[in-house]
């Protein structure tokens, strides 16, 4: 049984979103009464999302939270290996600072792992429906093709390997050597648990609620072609 769990927020240039995200997060009641841990990593913001998240701080005072910035800008895979320095759950969940995907559907993710189907729960943005309103037809499409791959490779079935509900042992991802410290950590991380025999994968349906590049959605042509050599990278070589 999980007694505590880990979410760990990696934040960059998130001001409008960061504060209802954190309230979000902090009001959530998981099921089967699990503590909850907050870990926020500021990576070295250069807009007012370090300001935001000590007022939350500040007006909640939670003693669940661990709040760490980085000096420099280094990548969301960065952040979440800075975040495993200080987690105390037995599983995490990485949770993105911004509003595209609900913090209450982390419950539907912890359902498997009590159940004891699975140890490894990714939350599929396309087991729920179709194309989203501000969903880039080019960012589905490569989540499709990168998804595909990666099974190929890794001879896996997942449908959404890019997400970022990952719900994973603590002391699994305390054990791997991550490498990546931008986005191409999903097709690492994802690679080196299908490598693992005692790993089981379980994948449930997740909303989203896609941002388009004026509201801030980070991702980039470039992001893509770092994760397709991360995907042969691992999947093929390490």
């Amino acid at each position: 049984m999980i007694q505590q769990l880990s979410i760990v927020i990696p934040v960059y240039n998130e001001q409008e979103s960061i504060y209802p995200l954190l309230c979000k997060v902090n009001s959530l009641n998981l099921i089967h009464n699990i503590k909850k841990q907050i870990i926020v990593i500021d990576d070295c913001s250069t807009d007012s999302s370090k300001v935001e998240i000590e007022r939350f701080i500040k007006r909640f005072s939670p003693q669940d939270v661990v709040f760490f910035s980085h000096t420099e800008n280094q990548g969301k895979g960065a952040a979440i290996k800075t975040a495993l320095e200080y987690a105390s759950g037995e599983y995490i969940i990485i949770q993105d600072a911004d509003l595209e995907l609900n913090p209450e559907e982390i419950n539907l993710l912890l359902v498997p792992v009590i159940d004891e189907v699975a140890n490894v729960v990714y939350g599929s943005r396309f087991l729920k429906g179709g194309k989203r309103e501000k969903e880039m037809f080019l960012n589905r499409l490569a989540n499709k093709f990168f998804t595909w791959l990666s099974n190929l490779i890794l001879r896996t079935t997942l449908t959404d390997m890019q997400t970022c509900y990952k719900l994973v042992p603590t002391e699994f991802l305390k054990s791997i050597d991550l490498v990546e410290k931008r986005f191409a950590f999903d097709p690492e991380i994802t690679a080196k648990l299908a490598k693992n025999r005692s790993v089981s994968f379980q994948e449930v349906p997740i909303s989203y609620e896609p941002r388009s590049v004026e509201e801030g959605k980070k991702i980039r042509w470039v992001d893509g072609f770092n994760q397709l050599f991360s995907i042969i990278k691992y999947g093929l070589f390490s």
